[in-house]
């Protein structure tokens, strides 16, 4: 038994964080619907596109049955309004005032099922100025400081390469919405209203350097791989590569000068504490960069592991996938593609020793299962389904 078995979801969200959202109540056991309008879903159309199906979309719609429907016609409204009176979750990522256009607003939604769960995910939140601002993970690491971080100091500021704030929207939106689920089933409330934004996920994403700020006036400035207030800890060239090595505190600064051969600059007093060893990173990144030079990445990693430095080799997705410990951790899901095929895609990220998570088929294609779910859940005739086909309302 799956933890979330017997929960309905209704997913109405789009690209990634709202879909990712979906995903996670899937991967959990969740019966979940994808309801798309009839163009779809624009992340299906988002390079790269293999036999017309769009990576992105791939990525976070697993374990669903995909449907379209018209939220602009009024049959695709009443067809709307009877799902969410059988479901626990709805899911939708609209800027208020479009959501509240096609019937997405909680005052209507709870007017139909006092018990549901809506899930609303913006791009800036549903309150000020941007309230009704559309987001995408690229405009929210540039808002949020996280881009004029990034990067290289002598460069511009720089995007980080996974979308993190959507994926971690769609994880805390996941979290809120469970947590509201767990409150009905205690008595604590009915159906709520749950919020998640990209803009508040980045803003908490920014951790330490908030407090940084906020305690003592730092604006933190680009410095590549490395973390500005721990040094050194970044990535150096090795003979074949890229090695990320750190000293985290003074100790494994006193084991990472030895290994490196140098191990006067650990006692020397312009390095011996972490301090010092801040305000002078320029100069000791140059004298102990070149030391790296000497050896290939995977001899580093044994000697710095042994010496039990902090590190890691810099690998690129394929090294990464290809990895046996991605792969011991159930990492790398395959699934049929629907044509003869396999497709792989990225395992469930948590592990629960009761319920475990069982993730499901591939994504849906587009109105893959519009028939089933109008006769199954609603009991449509196939002469109704063809009805509403004509009219475009599906």
């Amino acid at each position: 038994m799956t933890a979330l078995a017997g929960i309905k979801v209704l997913d109405l969200s789009r690209v990634l964080a709202g879909p990712s959202c979906g995903q996670l109540f899937a991967d959990l056991g969740a019966d979940v619907i994808k309801i798309e309008d009839r163009g779809g879903d624009e992340n299906r159309r988002w390079l790269p596109v293999v036999d017309g199906r769009g990576a992105n979309f791939m990525s976070v719609n697993r374990g669903k049955r995909g449907m379209t429907l018209n939220l602009k016609s009024p049959r695709g409204q009443d067809i709307l309004a009877r799902l969410v009176r059988r479901s626990d979750v709805l899911i939708e990522n609209f800027p208020p005032d479009t959501a509240r256009r096609l019937g997405l607003d909680w005052e209507r939604l709870s007017s139909l099922n006092d018990n549901l769960i809506h899930l609303s995910i913006t791009g800036y939140g549903a309150r000020g100025p941007l309230r009704n601002r559309p987001g995408y993970d690229n405009m929210l690491q540039a808002f949020s400081g996280m881009m004029a971080m990034t990067g290289e100091a002598d460069a511009g500021p720089a995007r980080m390469g996974p979308s993190v704030i959507d994926m971690g929207t769609g994880m805390l939106a996941f979290a809120g919405a469970c947590a509201a689920l767990v409150a009905r089933a205690q008595g604590k409330a009915r159906g709520q209203h749950v919020e998640a934004s990209l803009m508040q996920t980045a803003v908490a994403q920014l951790g330490y350097h908030f407090t940084a700020y906020t305690m003592a006036g730092v604006v933190p400035q680009r410095t590549g791989s490395a973390v500005w207030h721990i040094v050194p800890y970044q990535t150096f060239r090795t003979a074949d590569g890229w090695v990320l090595a750190g000293a985290t505190n003074d100790a494994v600064w006193v084991r990472l000068a030895a290994t490196l051969g140098v191990p006067d600059l650990a006692t020397d007093p312009r390095y011996v504490d972490a301090r010092g060893r801040a305000l002078r990173r320029t100069e000791l990144i140059d004298l102990i960069a070149p030391k790296f030079l000497a050896h290939t990445t995977e001899e580093w990693v044994k000697r710095l592991d042994q010496a039990r430095v902090p590190c890691s080799p810099v690998q690129d997705v394929a090294q990464v996938i290809a990895h046996p410990q991605v792969a011991a951790m159930d990492m790398v899901h395959e699934v049929d593609d629907g044509r003869g095929g396999t497709l792989k895609l990225a395992g469930v990220p948590l592990c629960m020793s009761a319920t475990p998570p069982v993730p499901g088929a591939r994504p849906p294609d587009l109105g893959e299962h519009t028939d089933s779910v109008l006769h199954d859940e609603l009991g449509f005739s196939a002469e109704e389904i063809a009805a509403l086909r004509a009219e475009e309302v599906i």
